[in-house]
């Protein structure tokens, strides 16, 4: 057995049927789909993925929890038994019944690199190592800002140790921090459109075309650092708080 966390929901659908597929992440294997429920009604089936990706995302909170038993109730024994496993298995992290696959993602991207040979299309696209002017495109930095409230730190390290990540060793984590909170996060920064037990609380981008005659330069190459200034937060005027 391998430790697997869902990651998405999503339906499929016939004349005769819908179905309900999980898409399910393993630490270092490929993703897989699960099948979750068959039902004749495809607006249950439906609203049944959304629901699981709702709680996915959110937690299962009162609003949820009661849509959840609307939908059970609506479903025939089998799939709502179905249904009420996966909600289980949402709600707590895990996934359960996932056999080990043969295939990781290290023999797949090897064998991948061995056939496929199409480094030289990326090096005489965009070379290896180059000045900003010798890209024979425009070049656009762009410099993000993101801040999340973790509402519940114990799924956000189980999801993302089931999907391969590991904490600094304790003696390189802060005093404050001794669970890697924020390795966890950083985990996830550029993988699904949100974070298992975190919520968004600020996202904001900067962007803006480098040029050469301005003095611009690509980082790799810059003799300063690159750096950014976001706008003052619109909630920090004194006589907003005093309201």
């Amino acid at each position: 057995m391998t430790s697997a966390v869902p990651r998405a929901f999503h339906c499929e659908h016939t004349r005769a049927k819908s179905r309900v597929y999980a898409l399910v992440e393993r630490s270092r294997q490929p993703a897989t789909l699960h099948a979750v429920l068959t039902c004749t009604d495809p607006a249950l089936a439906q609203h049944a993925a959304y629901l699981l990706s709702s709680v996915l995302e959110n937690g299962l909170g009162p609003a949820a929890r009661a849509e959840s038993e609307r939908i059970a109730a609506a479903l025939p024994d089998a799939p709502a038994a179905s249904f009420r496993r996966t909600l289980a298995d949402v709600v707590n992290g895990t996934w359960a019944d996932t056999p080990e696959l043969a295939a990781t993602w290290e023999s797949l991207r090897r064998g991948r690199r061995d056939s496929a040979g199409l480094g030289g299309d990326l090096e005489s696209r965009t070379p290896h190592d180059a000045c900003l002017d010798a890209f024979p495109g425009p070049v656009v930095r762009t410099i993000s800002l993101l801040e999340v409230h973790v509402h519940d730190p114990a799924r956000l390290l189980a999801a993302a140790t089931a999907t391969g990540w590991r904490p600094f060793d304790a003696e390189d984590l802060d005093e404050d921090d001794r669970q890697d909170v924020v390795g966890a996060v950083m985990h996830f920064v550029n993988g699904p459109e949100f974070l298992p037990g975190a919520d968004q609380l600020m996202e904001a981008t900067q962007a803006r075309l480098l040029r050469v005659d301005r003095g611009d330069e690509v980082s790799d190459w810059s003799t300063a650092p690159v750096t950014a200034r976001f706008d003052t937060g619109t909630r920090s005027d004194p006589d907003d708080r005093a309201d």
